[in-house]
């Protein structure tokens, strides 16, 4: 894909339409053969996009920061609010596409579960070490900050100016429930 186009935008396309080849070599600066030479179906372009969206969201807890508990919290939670907002509209059609197609609800469910259960490991983590006093158990508020993201997402895409207020609420309200800006 182009480095300058969004995944999000590419899978807002109508895939219904007969042009969908022609909407995805335009929105990805390709020509239409060469879209024809990579992929086969307009479920596989879908996929192969979703995927991507994907490991850009498990690879950013990776690359958090590290130096405390409450610096990963940060770093992570303003970058996954920052890629849920940039693939809002992709988001918005895989969990579409997810209620009835079944390797869109596995990529769905990858995206969610995968990164959760990371998330509620370390805060189990963190809660054995004495550094954190969560709220609500580790998993639940795994699950709560997610869906929490996701709605921000969609507010910051209506108002994009919210971002950074959001983030800082969001970030505050994780350190709260954690407890682990009382630790450092």
């Amino acid at each position: 894909m182009n480095p300058g186009v969004s995944h999000s935008d590419t899978m807002a396309i109508p895939w219904a339409s007969q042009s969908w080849r022609n909407r995805v070599a335009l929105s990805a600066a390709f020509t239409r053969p060469t879209v024809y030479a990579y992929f086969e179906s307009k479920d596989q372009v879908f996929h192969s996009l979703a995927d991507r969206v994907r490991q850009e969201v498990l690879r950013l807890q990776e690359d958090a920061d590290t130096s405390s508990p409450a610096g990963t919290a940060r770093s992570t939670l303003t970058a996954l609010l920052d890629v849920f907002v940039r693939h809002h509209g992709a988001l918005t059609v895989l969990a579409h596409q997810a209620l009835s197609d079944p390797r869109a609800r596995g990529l769905r469910d990858d995206i969610y579960a995968r990164t959760n259960r990371r998330h509620a490991r370390f805060l189990e983590r963190m809660e054995a070490a004495g550094r954190a006093d969560l709220a609500v158990p580790a998993g639940v508020l795994a699950e709560v900050i997610m869906g929490t993201v996701s709605r921000f997402a969609g507010l910051v895409t209506d108002t994009p100016s919210r971002q950074q207020q959001l983030a800082r609420d969001l970030v505050a309200l994780y350190l709260r429930l954690t407890g682990l800006d009382a630790q450092e």
